[in-house]
C-alpha cells in the first residue's frame, strides 16, 4: 500500500499538496463557488492538463457551464459557447449520461466515444479546433436527475493521460463527488432559477434530435441518421439494427439525397442550423420548418 501511495504522489508532486490545500480550504470556509473553482483547477494541475471545466446538465433542459479553466490563460468560450447553444446533444460524455441517468465515474474519452468519433463533423468542430487530444470526464448523477461532469482535457500535442493519472482521478473521486453534491444543494435556488430561465425550447432539443430528419426520412433511415450523427461507423449501426453494412450505406445514399446534402459534415451543419431556428411552436422535426420555404 505504501508503494502505491508514493506512486501516486510521484505522479502529482506540488500539485497534490495543492490538492491537500484546496480540501482544507473546503473544510474551513464551506463549499463556495470559489472554492469549486479553485477545486476543478487543481484537478487541472494534478494530471498535468491544459484545460478544465464543470457543466451541469438539468434533467430535460439546456447545460450551463459556470466554471472553467484554460492553462495557456486563453479564452475557453472559444469552444464551450457554441457547444452549450445545441452541439452537446451530439456529445458522447452527455450521451452517457443521458441514455443512462444513474452513470456515475471516471470516463476517459477513448471508453465512451463511438468508433467513428474521430472522423465526425462533431470532433472536427468542438475537438479538433481547440486542439483537444484526450479528455478525461468525472461524472457526478443529482439526486434531482441532473448530471454534474468535469471535463479534464489535454492538448493534442500532449501525450496521453497515463494510467497512473488516471488512477490518481479515480482515488480522489469520491471526495470530489461528496463536494460536488455538497455544492450542488447549497446551490439549489440558483439552479432552479436558471431553469426557470430556460424557455421551453430548450427542454425540447433532446426530442429534435429523436426526431430529426423524421418528416422527410423513413423510420429505418431516421434511425440511420440519429447514429450517423452522433459518430458511429458503418459495421456497428449495421449490428445494432442487425441488417448489412450494404443495406447500411444505401439507407445512408437515399438519406443524403433527400436532404440534398453529400457528407457528414453537411448532416451536422444542417441539424445545427435547423436546431437554431426552432421555436416553442415549431414541429418536433426540426426540418420540417427550416426546410419548408426550400420546398415551396
Amino acid at each position: 500500500m505504501a508503494e502505491s501511495v508514493s506512486k501516486y504522489y510521484r505522479v502529482a508532486g506540488e500539485p497534490l499538496i495543492q490538492w491537500h490545500d484546496a480540501i482544507a480550504e473546503i473544510i474551513t470556509s464551506g463549499v463556495s463557488d470559489g472554492a469549486i473553482d479553485h477545486l476543478i483547477d487543481t484537478l487541472r494541475l494534478l494530471v498535468n492538463a491544459d484545460g478544465s471545466s464543470l457543466i451541469v446538465y438539468p434533467d430535460g433542459l439546456q447545460p450551463y457551464c459556470p466554471f472553467r479553466k484554460r492553462g495557456d490563460g486563453s479564452d475557453p468560450r472559444i469552444h464551450i459557447d457554441q457547444y452549450l447553444d445545441s452541439a452537446y446533444l451530439l456529445d458522447p460524455f452527455y450521451r452517457l449520461a443521458v441514455d443512462n441517468p444513474a452513470t456515475e465515474g471516471i470516463f476517459p474519452l477513448s471508453k465512451v466515444a463511438p468508433s467513428g468519433f474521430k472522423h465526425t463533423e462533431f470532433y472536427r468542430v468542438y475537438y479538433r479546433v481547440v486542439n483537444f487530444g484526450d479528455e478525461i470526464c468525472l461524472i457526478v448523477p443529482t439526486p434531482d436527475n441532473a448530471s454534474i461532469h468535469i471535463s479534464i482535457s489535454r492538448q493534442d500535442d500532449k501525450p496521453r493521460f497515463s494510467t497512473a493519472q488516471r488512477a490518481l482521478l479515480t482515488r480522489l473521486f469520491s471526495t470530489v463527488r461528496a463536494i460536488l453534491l455538497k455544492w450542488w444543494s447549497a446551490s439549489q435556488q440558483e439552479a432552479l432559477d436558471h431553469q426557470k430561465k430556460a424557455s421551453l425550447l430548450n427542454s425540447r432539443l433532446d426530442s429534435a434530435l429523436a426526431n430529426f430528419g423524421s418528416s422527410i426520412l423513413t423510420q429505418r433511415e431516421t434511425q440511420v441518421l440519429q447514429l450517423i450523427l452522433r459518430g458511429y461507423a458503418v459495421k456497428f449501426i449495421a449490428q445494432k439494427l442487425d441488417i448489412s453494412p450494404e443495406t447500411i450505406k444505401h439507407h445512408r445514399k437515399n438519406i443524403y439525397a433527400k436532404l440534398d446534402i453529400s457528407s457528414q459534415a453537411e448532416m451536422f451543419h444542417l441539424f445545427i442550423d435547423s436546431l437554431r431556428m426552432m421555436r416553442a411552436d415549431s414541429p418536433a422535426d426540426p426540418l420540417a420548418e427550416y426546410l419548408q420555404p426550400a420546398r415551396q
